[in-house]
């Protein structure tokens, strides 16, 4: 009876591991967009390649960043960033 209890246990703990590491794939992936084409960082100017994983999604556009400081800089801030 408590070899039957223990290997519950186990299975259980398991699934449970199994679905949060799941869930984490599937965060990650929708966080992480590419940037489309070649583009300019929004806050330093400089040349941005297709591709780039240094993206942020502002009103249904992704930016692309030559660093993570200039992508937390628009993050903070988008509007200063963008012209209209």
């Amino acid at each position: 009876m408590k070899k039957i209890m223990y290997m519950l246990g186990v299975v259980l703990l398991l699934s449970i591991s199994a679905t949060k590491a799941n869930d984490k794939v599937v965060s990650e992936t929708l966080q992480t967009d590419t940037l489309k084409k070649d583009d300019s960082d929004p806050v330093c100017k400089m040349k941005v390649k297709a591709g780039n994983t240094r993206t942020a999604v502002y009103e249904k556009t992704i930016y692309g960043f030559c660093s993570e400081s200039c992508r937390k800089k628009f993050a903070i801030e988008p509007k200063k960033y963008i012209k209209k």
